[in-house]
């Protein structure tokens, strides 16, 4: 009986490594531009929702990511600071939390779930909190949350050192 069980423990362990092992593989975000339009929705403090889209692209560069919003007119402006990738096959978490240095009360957090389909075809979910703490509590923007999700289809599969420096 004593085997046995050291055996059942040595096979535990050893199935654990492996899994550790699998899911800790070098993995990292193909070089590319993706582009889609994201569907959003916010919901203010008071709980009044707004929902919206938005033109989206996704830049990436040796694992490096810049995420751009369309303004509506052609041009773009780049989204978010200091991401952290978190990668496995097919399957990324990209997030920041970021306080603005001139208003100390503002706290956001943003964070995308960005899975491959194929090599043309991606889907988003994305998710945003703001904690407006410099706000009366009792006002609509003291925080507020938004959410989206797109469809992203690979219009380049080389760096663009323009959105990604």
């Amino acid at each position: 009986m004593k085997n046995f069980l050291l055996l059942v423990v040595a096979l535990t362990i050893s199935a654990c490594a492996q899994m550790d092992k699998k899911n800790s593989a070098n993995v990292t975000i193909a070089d590319g531009v993706w582009a889609g339009v994201i569907k959003t929705e916010s919901i203010k403090a008071d709980s009044t929702k707004q929902e919206g889209s938005n033109e989206l692209l996704i830049a990436t560069c040796s694992g490096v990511v810049r995420f751009w919003a369309g303004k509506g007119d052609g041009k773009y402006v780049k989204l978010g600071v200091h991401y952290t990738i978190h990668s496995l096959p097919g399957s990324h978490l990209i997030y920041f939390i970021d306080a603005d240095p001139e208003e100390s009360g503002w706290v956001e957090i943003q964070s995308y779930s960005l899975l491959e389909i194929n090599a043309d075809l991606a889907v988003l979910q994305w998710s945003r909190a703001v904690n407006n703490r410099d706000v009366d509590d009792s006002k609509s923007d003291r925080y507020f949350f938004s959410q989206g999700n797109a469809e992203l289809h690979r219009v380049s599969t080389t760096c663009n050192d323009k959105m990604v420096p």
